[in-house]
């Protein structure tokens, strides 16, 4: 994780990160205001990350560093709750291997420090018996660190309330764990809404910020129909799955969750409920509580399943190699994976699961079998950085947008909407001062204002991740045809630089 921390950072990704980085900084220096807008009050996704950047300097890199630590963090709490060496090697290499995970690891979201919130709960829950009031506050700030981080982490708010069930009916009822964890949790919770009663004037103000933020988009589901609700709710999760490569883990952890529920060991048992309180809370819960609209499933949200599910592979790794049935099970539905795969035309999704069912019947000595695994875990998400890398040439991008703003005196640079967006991490605050950043959407204002001399800067990472913008491109092209003459054209890796003169 560190290496891909050092050689793998392929920047920001121009959305709500740049709003998390720059929130992050105005806390340290005393300019953060929580207002009706629901992301200024995920503390828990910008305070830390601001640290980071406050100690080490304002860039991207340093406060992603805050993801690294929380990755760290999470695998080596679970790494405590495992005891056998094989297992150990085995939930190290599905932790260390999940693309998106990895993806995000140089990233600033929320979701990153949720990891670690997640694991802390459940870490908590494993150690209630040996260590009821520590397991009780680890949980209480897990918590309560996740739910000011991201309101994700409600998926497990059943979570206390089933163990102390199971415990009371099986007569092993840890009075002190459940003390300790509901009197914490109730002291946090009126700290919580105690402060915006103080400050709104309305102890339930987060809930209303949450509902008002709510809008229609290509990723809601209520203003489609019930049809729409319908096949989010049944067949959308599993082809999600599937698309996005979490299908692998969610296969090899049935072994584990069977197992966890069967013999109800510590540690699995746990880890299952988890799972389930997460896998269920994806699959049926609603953006808002006006009217039911089920979530979009992101699969940067879904990174919070990885560790879960990695602690289950691994428990359940000797259940499925010594039964041919389990055996079959993995190869159906791995298959299952494969033939979507191949429909929708996504060949390294068949290879990767192929190659799987492969492993799975080989007759491999046990010492070697997880040698093969590896490296078939390895080489996707190895490639999937490489992939990234030179998709978005991120280095070359910023050193030829800082050196066009630095030269480029007073005339106006027209810049991809998404970039001008990002503008204030992109550069710094005395390049930004120049104010020569517009954004082509605007093209046809600054047009109208006759510049004589003026500069287009279109990073061709928007074909990739934000092809909406072929519009504004287009139509920039026609305005630019009819009033201006071009001077100079050049390209630096992705980044087209054109200069043009008024007729």
């Amino acid at each position: 994780m560190v290496l891909f921390w050092l050689f793998a950072f392929d920047g920001i990704t121009f959305s709500d990160d740049v709003y998390y980085i720059l929130a992050g900084r105005d806390f340290w220096i005393g300019e953060m205001e929580v207002n009706s807008y629901h992301f200024s009050s995920r503390w828990g996704a910008y305070i830390p990350a601001g640290l980071m950047g406050m100690i080490f300097g304002f860039d991207a890199r340093w406060f992603s560093l805050i993801s690294l630590l929380a990755y760290i963090g999470s695998y080596l709490l679970i790494l405590k709750l495992i005891t056998d060496q094989k297992q150990k090697i085995i939930f190290s290499l599905w932790f260390l291997t999940q693309v998106y995970l990895l993806h995000f690891l140089t990233k600033v979201y929320p979701d990153s420090l949720l990891v670690f919130c997640v694991v802390l709960v459940v870490f908590g829950a494993s150690i209630r018996k040996t260590h009821p009031v520590g397991g009780g506050k680890l949980m209480m700030v897990g918590l309560t660190l996740g739910f000011i981080t991201k309101e994700t982490i409600i998926f497990l708010f059943p979570l206390p309330i089933i163990l102390m069930w199971i415990d009371w009916k099986s007569n092993k009822f840890q009075k002190s764990f459940y003390l300790t964890f509901f009197i914490f949790s109730i002291l946090a919770g009126l700290l919580y809404l105690g402060y915006f009663w103080a400050k709104f004037g309305d102890p339930l103000y987060r809930i209303s910020s949450i509902n008002a933020g709510h809008y229609v988009s290509e990723f809601t589901y209520a203003d489609k129909g019930i049809s729409s609700i319908l096949k989010r709710i049944t067949i959308t999760p599993i082809l999600t799955f599937i698309e996005r490569a979490y299908w692998p883990w969610l296969v090899f952890a049935l072994p584990g969750l069977y197992r966890g529920f069967k013999k109800r060991e510590e540690v699995i048992f746990e880890f299952s409920i988890c799972f389930l309180c997460l896998l269920i809370g994806f699959w049926f819960m609603t953006s808002t509580l006006e009217f039911y609209n089920p979530i979009y499933l992101n699969p940067r949200h879904l990174i919070i399943l990885v560790p879960i599910m990695a602690c289950l592979i691994a428990k359940g790794w000797k259940t499925w190699n010594e039964s041919k049935n389990w055996k079959w099970i993995l190869s159906i539905l791995l298959g299952i994976g494969a033939i979507y795969s191949l429909v929708i035309g996504d060949k390294k999704m068949v290879s990767f699961s192929v190659a799987f069912i492969y492993l799975i019947w080989s007759n491999f000595q046990r010492n070697h079998q997880s040698k093969y695994f590896s490296i078939l875990l390895f080489i996707p998400a190895i490639a999937s950085a490489i992939y990234q890398f030179e998709t978005k040439r991120y280095s070359s991008f910023t050193h030829s947008l800082e050196t066009e703003v630095e030269e480029a005196a007073d005339s106006p640079i027209l810049v991809n909407n998404f970039v001008y967006f990002s503008k204030d991490v992109l550069l710094n605050n005395v390049q930004n001062h120049k104010n020569l950043l517009i954004p082509i959407e605007k093209a046809d204002s600054i047009l109208q204002t006759h510049p004589e001399k003026l500069r287009v800067l279109i990073y061709n990472y928007y074909q990739h991740a934000y092809s909406q913008e072929q519009e504004d491109v287009d139509k920039l092209e026609g305005l630019l045809k009819s009033k201006y003459e071009l001077e100079e054209e050049r390209e630096e890796g992705l980044v087209m630089i054109r200069e043009f003169r008024k007729r």
